[in-house]
Protein backbone atom coordinates (compact mmCIF):
# COMPACT_ATOMS: atom_id res chain seq x y z
CA UNK A 1 0.00 0.00 0.00
CA UNK A 2 2.88 2.36 0.72
CA UNK A 3 4.23 1.83 -2.80
CA UNK A 4 0.81 2.57 -4.27
CA UNK A 5 0.47 5.69 -2.10
CA UNK A 6 3.87 6.86 -3.35
CA UNK A 7 2.71 6.34 -6.93
CA UNK A 8 -0.61 8.18 -6.48
CA UNK A 9 0.84 11.11 -4.51
CA UNK A 10 3.67 11.66 -6.99
CA UNK A 11 1.34 11.50 -10.01
CA UNK A 12 -1.18 13.82 -8.34
CA UNK A 13 1.58 16.28 -7.46
CA UNK A 14 2.63 16.49 -11.12
CA UNK A 15 -0.80 17.85 -12.09
CA UNK A 16 -2.05 19.52 -8.91
CA UNK A 17 0.70 20.13 -6.31
CA UNK A 18 -1.67 19.71 -3.38
CA UNK A 19 0.51 17.23 -1.49
CA UNK A 20 4.21 17.99 -0.87
CA UNK A 21 6.43 16.17 -3.37
CA UNK A 22 8.60 14.63 -0.66
CA UNK A 23 5.58 12.80 0.81
CA UNK A 24 5.62 10.36 -2.13
CA UNK A 25 9.35 9.79 -1.64
CA UNK A 26 8.92 9.20 2.09
CA UNK A 27 6.19 6.64 1.42
CA UNK A 28 8.41 4.74 -1.01
CA UNK A 29 11.37 4.83 1.38
CA UNK A 30 9.25 3.45 4.23
CA UNK A 31 8.12 0.62 1.93
CA UNK A 32 11.76 -0.04 1.04
CA UNK A 33 12.81 -0.25 4.69
CA UNK A 34 10.04 -2.77 5.38
CA UNK A 35 10.82 -4.86 2.29
CA UNK A 36 14.57 -4.92 3.03
CA UNK A 37 13.96 -7.71 5.55
CA UNK A 38 12.39 -9.88 2.83
CA UNK A 39 15.49 -9.76 0.60
CA UNK A 40 17.69 -12.80 0.08
CA UNK A 41 21.02 -12.83 1.95
CA UNK A 42 23.08 -12.03 -1.16
CA UNK A 43 20.80 -9.13 -2.05
CA UNK A 44 21.04 -7.76 1.49
CA UNK A 45 24.84 -7.87 1.27
CA UNK A 46 24.78 -5.88 -1.99
CA UNK A 47 22.42 -3.25 -0.58
CA UNK A 48 24.39 -2.92 2.66
CA UNK A 49 27.67 -2.60 0.73
CA UNK A 50 26.23 0.20 -1.41
CA UNK A 51 24.76 1.84 1.70
CA UNK A 52 28.19 1.75 3.36
CA UNK A 53 29.78 3.43 0.34
CA UNK A 54 27.00 6.02 0.35
CA UNK A 55 27.60 6.72 4.06
CA UNK A 56 31.32 7.21 3.43
CA UNK A 57 30.67 9.58 0.53
CA UNK A 58 28.22 11.65 2.57
CA UNK A 59 30.66 11.75 5.50
CA UNK A 60 33.28 13.20 3.14
CA UNK A 61 30.72 15.67 1.80
CA UNK A 62 29.90 16.69 5.38
CA UNK A 63 33.58 17.16 6.23
CA UNK A 64 34.04 19.38 3.16
CA UNK A 65 30.83 21.39 3.74
CA UNK A 66 29.08 20.05 0.64
CA UNK A 67 25.98 18.55 2.22
CA UNK A 68 22.85 18.71 0.07
CA UNK A 69 19.28 19.18 1.24
CA UNK A 70 18.20 15.89 2.84
CA UNK A 71 14.65 16.14 1.48
CA UNK A 72 16.04 16.46 -2.05
CA UNK A 73 18.31 13.46 -1.52
CA UNK A 74 15.52 11.05 -0.56
CA UNK A 75 13.54 12.19 -3.61
CA UNK A 76 16.36 11.84 -6.17
CA UNK A 77 15.08 8.66 -7.84
CA UNK A 78 11.44 9.12 -6.90
CA UNK A 79 10.14 9.56 -10.47
CA UNK A 80 12.14 6.53 -11.64
CA UNK A 81 10.72 4.31 -8.91
CA UNK A 82 7.19 5.61 -9.48
CA UNK A 83 7.51 4.66 -13.14
CA UNK A 84 8.62 1.16 -12.17
CA UNK A 85 5.66 0.82 -9.78
CA UNK A 86 3.28 1.87 -12.55
CA UNK A 87 4.76 -0.59 -15.03
CA UNK A 88 4.32 -3.41 -12.49
CA UNK A 89 0.55 -3.18 -13.00
CA UNK A 90 0.96 -4.30 -16.61
CA UNK A 91 1.44 -7.82 -15.26
CA UNK A 92 -2.31 -7.84 -14.63
CA UNK A 93 -3.11 -7.77 -18.35
CA UNK A 94 -0.01 -8.23 -20.49
CA UNK A 95 1.76 -11.47 -19.52
CA UNK A 96 2.08 -13.76 -22.57
CA UNK A 97 -0.33 -16.68 -22.36
CA UNK A 98 0.95 -20.21 -22.76
CA UNK A 99 -1.06 -23.36 -22.25
CA UNK A 100 0.80 -26.32 -20.74
CA UNK A 101 -0.49 -28.33 -23.72
CA UNK A 102 1.21 -26.02 -26.21
CA UNK A 103 3.99 -27.76 -28.11
CA UNK A 104 7.39 -26.21 -27.42
CA UNK A 105 8.92 -24.97 -30.71
CA UNK A 106 12.32 -26.47 -31.51
CA UNK A 107 15.26 -25.68 -33.77
CA UNK A 108 16.25 -22.37 -35.33
CA UNK A 109 12.66 -21.22 -35.77
CA UNK A 110 11.98 -21.92 -32.10
CA UNK A 111 15.05 -19.90 -31.12
CA UNK A 112 14.09 -16.87 -33.22
CA UNK A 113 10.46 -16.91 -32.08
CA UNK A 114 11.43 -17.31 -28.43
CA UNK A 115 14.10 -14.57 -28.54
CA UNK A 116 11.80 -12.02 -30.19
CA UNK A 117 8.95 -12.93 -27.84
CA UNK A 118 11.10 -12.59 -24.72
CA UNK A 119 12.54 -9.31 -25.97
CA UNK A 120 9.22 -7.69 -26.90
CA UNK A 121 7.28 -8.80 -23.83
CA UNK A 122 10.21 -7.91 -21.55
CA UNK A 123 10.29 -4.43 -23.08
CA UNK A 124 7.03 -3.74 -21.23
CA UNK A 125 6.69 -6.25 -18.39
CA UNK A 126 10.41 -6.66 -17.69
CA UNK A 127 11.71 -9.51 -15.52
CA UNK A 128 8.39 -11.34 -15.06
CA UNK A 129 8.56 -12.69 -18.60
CA UNK A 130 12.07 -14.11 -18.06
CA UNK A 131 10.87 -16.05 -15.02
CA UNK A 132 7.71 -17.20 -16.81
CA UNK A 133 9.69 -18.65 -19.71
CA UNK A 134 12.45 -20.06 -17.51
CA UNK A 135 9.91 -21.82 -15.25
CA UNK A 136 8.43 -23.59 -18.27
CA UNK A 137 11.87 -24.66 -19.50
CA UNK A 138 12.98 -25.76 -16.03
CA UNK A 139 10.18 -28.36 -15.98
CA UNK A 140 12.00 -30.14 -18.84
CA UNK A 141 15.38 -30.09 -17.09
CA UNK A 142 18.29 -27.79 -16.32
CA UNK A 143 18.40 -24.62 -18.40
CA UNK A 144 20.88 -24.88 -21.28
CA UNK A 145 23.61 -22.36 -21.99
CA UNK A 146 21.82 -21.10 -25.10
CA UNK A 147 18.54 -20.74 -23.23
CA UNK A 148 20.34 -18.62 -20.63
CA UNK A 149 21.97 -16.53 -23.37
CA UNK A 150 18.55 -15.96 -24.90
CA UNK A 151 16.98 -14.94 -21.60
CA UNK A 152 19.75 -12.56 -20.50
CA UNK A 153 20.36 -10.93 -23.87
CA UNK A 154 16.74 -10.82 -24.99
CA UNK A 155 15.84 -9.19 -21.68
CA UNK A 156 18.78 -6.81 -21.29
CA UNK A 157 18.78 -5.56 -24.89
CA UNK A 158 15.27 -4.15 -24.35
CA UNK A 159 17.01 -1.55 -22.19
CA UNK A 160 18.38 0.04 -25.37
CA UNK A 161 15.00 1.44 -26.39
CA UNK A 162 12.01 0.57 -24.19
CA UNK A 163 10.45 3.52 -22.32
CA UNK A 164 8.96 0.99 -19.87
CA UNK A 165 12.34 -0.37 -18.79
CA UNK A 166 14.19 0.45 -15.59
CA UNK A 167 17.19 1.62 -17.63
CA UNK A 168 15.09 4.25 -19.37
CA UNK A 169 13.90 5.51 -16.02
CA UNK A 170 17.46 5.71 -14.68
CA UNK A 171 18.66 7.57 -17.78
CA UNK A 172 15.76 10.05 -17.82
CA UNK A 173 16.56 11.19 -14.27
CA UNK A 174 19.62 12.94 -15.73
CA UNK A 175 18.42 13.50 -19.31
CA UNK A 176 14.80 14.72 -19.08
CA UNK A 177 15.16 16.79 -22.27
CA UNK A 178 16.65 14.05 -24.45
CA UNK A 179 15.18 13.77 -27.95
CA UNK A 180 13.20 10.52 -27.76
CA UNK A 181 12.62 10.49 -31.53
CA UNK A 182 16.36 9.83 -31.84
CA UNK A 183 17.01 7.85 -28.65
CA UNK A 184 14.39 5.14 -29.31
CA UNK A 185 15.17 4.44 -33.03
CA UNK A 186 18.89 4.17 -32.34
CA UNK A 187 18.08 1.95 -29.38
CA UNK A 188 16.09 -0.32 -31.70
CA UNK A 189 19.14 -0.52 -33.98
CA UNK A 190 21.24 -1.64 -31.00
CA UNK A 191 18.61 -4.19 -29.97
CA UNK A 192 18.52 -5.62 -33.50
CA UNK A 193 22.32 -5.87 -33.48
CA UNK A 194 22.10 -7.77 -30.18
CA UNK A 195 19.67 -10.24 -31.75
CA UNK A 196 21.80 -10.75 -34.85
CA UNK A 197 25.00 -11.31 -32.85
CA UNK A 198 23.26 -13.83 -30.57
CA UNK A 199 21.62 -15.66 -33.47
CA UNK A 200 24.89 -15.91 -35.42
CA UNK A 201 26.79 -17.01 -32.30
CA UNK A 202 24.35 -19.82 -31.49
CA UNK A 203 24.15 -20.83 -35.16
CA UNK A 204 27.94 -21.22 -35.38
CA UNK A 205 28.12 -23.60 -32.41
CA UNK A 206 29.54 -26.91 -33.61
CA UNK A 207 27.54 -29.01 -31.15
CA UNK A 208 24.30 -28.74 -33.12
CA UNK A 209 22.65 -26.98 -30.20
CA UNK A 210 20.55 -24.73 -32.44
CA UNK A 211 18.93 -27.71 -34.19
CA UNK A 212 18.05 -29.15 -30.77
CA UNK A 213 17.10 -25.85 -29.17
CA UNK A 214 13.82 -25.99 -27.22
CA UNK A 215 11.93 -22.70 -27.37
CA UNK A 216 8.84 -21.18 -25.78
CA UNK A 217 5.38 -21.07 -27.43
CA UNK A 218 4.83 -17.30 -27.62
CA UNK A 219 1.41 -15.91 -28.60
CA UNK A 220 2.25 -12.66 -30.33
CA UNK A 221 -1.35 -11.44 -30.57
CA UNK A 222 -0.91 -10.12 -27.01
CA UNK A 223 1.64 -7.59 -28.30
CA UNK A 224 -1.13 -5.17 -29.25
CA UNK A 225 -0.90 -3.78 -25.75
CA UNK A 226 2.70 -2.70 -26.31
CA UNK A 227 1.67 -0.69 -29.36
CA UNK A 228 -1.18 0.92 -27.43
CA UNK A 229 1.03 1.85 -24.50
CA UNK A 230 3.80 3.39 -26.61
CA UNK A 231 1.20 5.35 -28.58
CA UNK A 232 -0.49 6.65 -25.42
CA UNK A 233 2.84 7.79 -23.96
CA UNK A 234 3.82 9.68 -27.11
CA UNK A 235 0.39 11.37 -27.38
CA UNK A 236 0.47 12.41 -23.72
CA UNK A 237 4.02 13.70 -24.15
CA UNK A 238 2.87 15.91 -27.03
CA UNK A 239 -0.18 17.13 -25.09
CA UNK A 240 1.60 17.61 -21.74
CA UNK A 241 5.24 18.53 -22.52
CA UNK A 242 5.74 20.03 -19.06
CA UNK A 243 5.07 16.71 -17.28
CA UNK A 244 8.06 14.39 -16.90
CA UNK A 245 8.07 11.49 -19.35
CA UNK A 246 8.58 8.98 -16.54
CA UNK A 247 5.39 10.12 -14.83
CA UNK A 248 3.48 9.94 -18.12
CA UNK A 249 4.69 6.35 -18.54
CA UNK A 250 3.54 5.46 -15.01
CA UNK A 251 0.17 7.10 -15.59
CA UNK A 252 -0.27 5.36 -18.97
CA UNK A 253 0.68 1.93 -17.61
CA UNK A 254 -1.66 2.21 -14.61
CA UNK A 255 -4.58 3.63 -16.62
CA UNK A 256 -4.37 1.18 -19.52
CA UNK A 257 -4.01 -1.78 -17.14
CA UNK A 258 -7.11 -0.76 -15.18
CA UNK A 259 -9.19 -0.13 -18.32
CA UNK A 260 -8.23 -3.47 -19.90
CA UNK A 261 -8.84 -5.30 -16.62
CA UNK A 262 -12.28 -3.72 -16.28
CA UNK A 263 -13.19 -4.56 -19.87
CA UNK A 264 -12.10 -8.18 -19.46
CA UNK A 265 -13.46 -9.04 -16.02
CA UNK A 266 -15.96 -6.45 -14.90
CA UNK A 267 -15.80 -4.17 -11.85
CA UNK A 268 -15.96 -6.76 -9.04
CA UNK A 269 -13.44 -9.25 -10.43
CA UNK A 270 -11.16 -6.40 -11.57
CA UNK A 271 -11.19 -4.90 -8.05
CA UNK A 272 -10.27 -8.27 -6.54
CA UNK A 273 -7.41 -8.79 -9.00
CA UNK A 274 -6.16 -5.27 -8.38
CA UNK A 275 -6.21 -5.71 -4.60
CA UNK A 276 -4.45 -9.07 -4.92
CA UNK A 277 -1.79 -7.49 -7.11
CA UNK A 278 -1.19 -4.75 -4.54
CA UNK A 279 -0.72 -7.23 -1.71
CA UNK A 280 1.22 -10.04 -3.38
CA UNK A 281 2.83 -8.86 -6.64
CA UNK A 282 3.87 -5.26 -6.07
CA UNK A 283 6.21 -6.14 -3.16
CA UNK A 284 8.10 -8.48 -5.55
CA UNK A 285 9.94 -5.45 -6.92
CA UNK A 286 11.77 -5.19 -3.58
CA UNK A 287 15.28 -5.83 -4.95
CA UNK A 288 14.91 -3.20 -7.70
CA UNK A 289 13.30 -0.79 -5.26
CA UNK A 290 16.08 -0.98 -2.70
CA UNK A 291 18.79 -0.86 -5.35
CA UNK A 292 17.40 2.30 -6.96
CA UNK A 293 16.71 4.01 -3.66
CA UNK A 294 20.22 3.52 -2.35
CA UNK A 295 21.83 4.15 -5.77
CA UNK A 296 20.34 7.64 -5.84
CA UNK A 297 21.77 8.42 -2.40
CA UNK A 298 25.18 7.02 -3.40
CA UNK A 299 25.28 8.97 -6.69
CA UNK A 300 24.44 12.25 -5.00
CA UNK A 301 26.89 11.51 -2.18
CA UNK A 302 29.79 10.72 -4.49
CA UNK A 303 29.09 13.86 -6.54
CA UNK A 304 29.04 15.99 -3.37
CA UNK A 305 32.23 14.35 -2.09
CA UNK A 306 34.04 14.88 -5.41
CA UNK A 307 32.91 18.49 -5.39
CA UNK A 308 34.13 18.95 -1.84
CA UNK A 309 37.49 17.40 -2.72
CA UNK A 310 37.69 19.66 -5.81
CA UNK A 311 37.89 16.68 -8.18
CA UNK A 312 36.44 18.01 -11.42
CA UNK A 313 35.28 16.08 -14.49
CA UNK A 314 38.42 15.41 -16.63
CA UNK A 315 36.64 16.51 -19.83
CA UNK A 316 35.27 19.84 -21.00
CA UNK A 317 33.00 18.56 -23.76
CA UNK A 318 30.85 15.46 -23.93
CA UNK A 319 31.07 14.17 -27.50
CA UNK A 320 31.17 10.74 -29.17
CA UNK A 321 34.75 10.00 -28.15
CA UNK A 322 34.09 10.94 -24.51
CA UNK A 323 30.92 8.84 -24.56
CA UNK A 324 32.62 5.68 -25.81
CA UNK A 325 35.45 6.08 -23.28
CA UNK A 326 33.00 6.48 -20.39
CA UNK A 327 30.94 3.55 -21.73
CA UNK A 328 34.07 1.38 -21.72
CA UNK A 329 34.68 2.02 -18.03
CA UNK A 330 31.03 1.41 -17.09
CA UNK A 331 31.23 -1.99 -18.82
CA UNK A 332 34.44 -2.85 -16.98
CA UNK A 333 32.73 -1.96 -13.72
CA UNK A 334 29.74 -4.12 -14.67
CA UNK A 335 32.03 -7.08 -15.33
CA UNK A 336 33.49 -6.83 -11.83
CA UNK A 337 30.06 -6.61 -10.23
CA UNK A 338 29.07 -2.93 -10.15
CA UNK A 339 25.43 -2.65 -11.25
CA UNK A 340 24.86 -0.18 -14.14
CA UNK A 341 22.38 1.82 -12.04
CA UNK A 342 25.27 2.73 -9.72
CA UNK A 343 27.45 3.86 -12.63
CA UNK A 344 24.60 5.91 -14.09
CA UNK A 345 23.86 7.56 -10.74
CA UNK A 346 27.49 8.54 -10.13
CA UNK A 347 28.32 9.60 -13.70
CA UNK A 348 25.03 11.48 -14.11
CA UNK A 349 25.71 13.64 -11.07
CA UNK A 350 29.39 14.08 -11.94
CA UNK A 351 28.82 15.18 -15.54
CA UNK A 352 26.10 17.67 -14.60
CA UNK A 353 28.64 20.50 -14.25
CA UNK A 354 29.65 20.42 -17.94
CA UNK A 355 26.01 20.30 -19.13
CA UNK A 356 26.42 17.39 -21.59
CA UNK A 357 24.15 16.89 -24.59
CA UNK A 358 21.25 15.00 -23.03
CA UNK A 359 20.37 12.95 -26.11
CA UNK A 360 23.88 11.52 -26.47
CA UNK A 361 24.13 10.98 -22.72
CA UNK A 362 20.80 9.13 -22.64
CA UNK A 363 21.89 6.80 -25.45
CA UNK A 364 25.18 6.10 -23.66
CA UNK A 365 23.41 5.40 -20.37
CA UNK A 366 20.99 2.98 -22.05
CA UNK A 367 23.93 1.21 -23.71
CA UNK A 368 25.78 0.92 -20.41
CA UNK A 369 22.74 -0.76 -18.87
CA UNK A 370 21.75 -2.99 -21.80
CA UNK A 371 25.27 -4.27 -22.46
CA UNK A 372 26.57 -4.11 -18.90
CA UNK A 373 23.62 -5.88 -17.28
CA UNK A 374 24.04 -8.91 -19.56
CA UNK A 375 27.67 -9.20 -18.44
CA UNK A 376 27.22 -8.32 -14.78
CA UNK A 377 27.03 -11.20 -12.29
CA UNK A 378 24.91 -9.01 -9.97
CA UNK A 379 22.38 -7.58 -12.41
CA UNK A 380 18.69 -8.17 -11.67
CA UNK A 381 18.26 -10.89 -14.30
CA UNK A 382 21.46 -12.65 -13.26
CA UNK A 383 20.52 -12.67 -9.57
CA UNK A 384 17.02 -13.92 -10.40
CA UNK A 385 18.38 -16.80 -12.49
CA UNK A 386 21.01 -17.67 -9.86
CA UNK A 387 18.57 -17.82 -6.99
CA UNK A 388 15.80 -19.68 -8.81
CA UNK A 389 17.51 -22.12 -11.18
CA UNK A 390 20.86 -22.92 -9.54
CA UNK A 391 22.90 -21.09 -12.16
CA UNK A 392 26.32 -19.53 -11.57
CA UNK A 393 26.35 -15.76 -12.07
CA UNK A 394 29.98 -15.86 -13.17
CA UNK A 395 29.12 -18.54 -15.74
CA UNK A 396 26.45 -16.28 -17.24
CA UNK A 397 28.95 -13.42 -17.23
CA UNK A 398 31.64 -15.48 -18.98
CA UNK A 399 29.19 -16.77 -21.63
CA UNK A 400 28.24 -13.18 -22.42
CA UNK A 401 31.79 -11.76 -22.43
CA UNK A 402 32.39 -12.14 -26.18
CA UNK A 403 28.96 -10.72 -26.88
CA UNK A 404 29.73 -7.75 -24.63
CA UNK A 405 32.92 -6.94 -26.54
CA UNK A 406 31.13 -7.11 -29.91
CA UNK A 407 28.22 -4.99 -28.69
CA UNK A 408 30.69 -2.41 -27.40
CA UNK A 409 32.13 -2.19 -30.90
CA UNK A 410 28.66 -1.60 -32.35
CA UNK A 411 27.97 0.96 -29.62
CA UNK A 412 31.12 2.91 -30.50
CA UNK A 413 29.94 3.27 -34.11
CA UNK A 414 26.47 4.38 -33.01
CA UNK A 415 27.84 6.89 -30.49
CA UNK A 416 30.21 8.46 -33.02
CA UNK A 417 27.40 8.61 -35.59
CA UNK A 418 25.04 10.21 -33.04
CA UNK A 419 27.68 12.74 -32.03
CA UNK A 420 28.17 13.65 -35.70
CA UNK A 421 24.49 14.20 -36.48
CA UNK A 422 24.08 16.21 -33.28
CA UNK A 423 26.97 18.44 -34.36
CA UNK A 424 29.12 17.74 -31.31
Amino acid sequence: MLLFVGLVVTLANAFIPFFPYWLGGASVWLAGLILFFDLAINQKKIILTIASLASISWFIAWQTDRLSNFIEVISINQTMIVMLIGVQFLQLVALPDSDEKDILPVGERGFIKSYLGVHLFCSVINLSVVLLVADRWAKKGKLSRNQLKLLTRGFCSAAHWSPFFAAFAAAMVFTPNATLSLVIPLGLVMAFAAFLLTWIEVKRDDDGSLENFVGYPMHFEALWLIVVLVSVVFVLHLMLPSIKVLLLIALSALSVSLLVLLARKGAVAAALDFEQHLRTKLPNMKSELLLFLIAGVLGAGVASALDGLSIAVPITQFDGVAALIILFFTLILALVGVHPVISIAVIGHWLADIQPNQTLLAIMFLMSWAIGASASPVSGVSLALQGRYDVSGWSISSWNLGYTIKMYGVACVVLLFTSYILGL
